[in-house]
């Protein structure tokens, strides 16, 4: 008799009787044949219950098109419950006229949406790639002045590239997300060797220089996401935040031979900087079950940043030839370019939902 009065309810309620048409076991998503036209909209929450009229659980409607809707479901235990073909009711839903108690085929009434489902919290391992690098210095190439006066001892060959690798912890809280990250980026400098004199004058130039300077970063930083656009499987995400960044360069050079395994360091230097950023973060968000992947881009703007520069030896003679005022330390600093200034990184993470 109740299978009986369950068809009945449905048949005299043609088009309203929300029904499980499908489950998407990856993402833990369910489908069912209602939408905006009868009432059922984005955020309104929904019960389903199975063929003994025994509610199962509920939870809210993700995404809202005019003839069906898409529910997101929290939890393994309640979404191992739901099957295709169960009824789905919005909660508060009067019953149709006529309709058996119990019957889950009513007709939703115009009740406000309840706002449900806060940002997904998660932690993710990130790998950042420079589109224009942040923190920045140069490969740079020894110039032997060759008994000539100069303003430089130094040419830049290039920017030295990086690679930033980290972690990130993300809570949702209502409609928001704050997160917070640390970060090291990995730099990846040239050993690069020049000309340095010819002591015999035979225009061979057998002793030769070669310069390297090693460094590393460390980032920490906070942002906030105050826009969160949800599309579905995929969030677009808009936030700013703030990031402390520690860099340090070694920079050495050495003066070798052709004739012999001799060497001499001729130049060695430690540069430390500390810079303070703001960061834009426009985002992509794809949610795959419990994973969680994202790409965009961090941009980063610079407010404030301190330098300390100190050169531990200095034993080439040629600096006499600097022009006038331009000291070994000064020349080498201002030819290092160790600098913080506008960037952005190419951001790629992929992490767990929790």
């Amino acid at each position: 008799m109740r299978g009986i009065l369950f068809l009945l309810s449905v048949a005299a309620t043609p088009g309203y009787a929300a029904k499980v048409v499908k489950i998407d076991a990856q993402r833990k998503v369910v489908m069912i044949d209602e939408g905006t036209n009868t009432q059922y909209v984005k955020k309104a929450k929904v019960c389903f219950y199975d063929a003994s009229n025994v509610k199962v659980g509920c939870s809210f409607i993700r995404t809202a098109k005019p003839k069906f809707s898409f529910i997101k479901i929290r939890g393994e235990k309640l979404f191992a419950k739901i099957q295709v073909g169960m009824m789905a009711k919005m909660e508060g839903a009067p019953p149709a006229p006529g309709t058996p108690p119990g019957i889950t085929g009513e007709i939703p009434s115009p009740v406000p949406a309840t706002p449900t489902d806060s940002p997904k919290s998660y932690v993710t391992g990130l790998f950042l790639l420079p589109l224009a690098g942040p923190i920045t210095y140069q490969n740079l190439v020894y110039e032997t002045p060759v008994g000539r006066q100069v303003d430089s001892m130094w040419s830049s060959d290039s920017p030295v590239s990086n690679l930033g690798f980290g972690l990130e912890l993300g809570l949702g809280i209502s409609s928001f997300q704050l997160t917070a990250g640390l970060r090291s980026r990995f730099f990846t400098p040239k050993k690069i060797s020049s000309d340095y004199n010819d002591a015999d004058g035979d225009n061979q130039f057998e002793q030769f220089m070669d310069t390297t300077a090693p460094g590393t970063s460390f980032g920490a930083w906070v942002d906030f996401y105050w826009l969160i656009v949800d599309f579905g499987v995929v969030d677009f995400r808009l936030g700013n935040g703030i990031e402390f960044d520690s860099s340090t360069v070694n920079f050495e050079a050495k003066q070798l031979s052709d004739l012999n395994d001799e060497s001499n360091t001729m130049y060695s230097a430690k540069s430390t900087l500390t810079a303070l950023s703001l960061r834009i973060l426009p985002t992509l968000d794809f949610i795959f079950g419990p994973i969680d992947f994202t790409l965009g881009t961090v941009i980063y703007i610079p407010v404030s940043q301190s330098s300390k520069f100190n050169l531990g030896e200095s034993n080439d003679p040629f600096v006499s030839f600097l022009n006038e005022g331009k000291s070994p330390e000064q020349d080498l600093k201002d030819s290092l370019k160790h600098e913080a200034k506008p960037g952005a990184d190419l951001l790629i993470s992929a992490g767990f939902v929790f």
